[in-house]
């Protein structure tokens, strides 16, 4: 589990594929992001959610905040 501006985000190893999978656990959007490693897979994470916040601000719409 790791945390950025209030969202969680779970991630596991996928040897299919030999990358980390995640996604944001405690929002209703889907949001999710991968890496090659736990640093890149944390990067691509604060991305993801800096990305949701920028392209709801954009549009003028809410994000969806964190849910507890």
């Amino acid at each position: 589990m790791i945390k950025y501006k209030g969202y969680i985000g779970h991630f596991f190893f996928d040897e299919k594929t030999n990358l980390f999978q995640g996604h944001v656990a405690n929002i209703h959007d889907v949001i999710s992001f991968q890496g090659t490693s736990v640093a890149s897979t944390h990067q691509a994470f604060q991305d993801a959610v800096d990305e949701y916040i920028e392209w709801h601000k954009k549009y003028g719409k809410a994000p969806s905040k964190a849910l507890p």
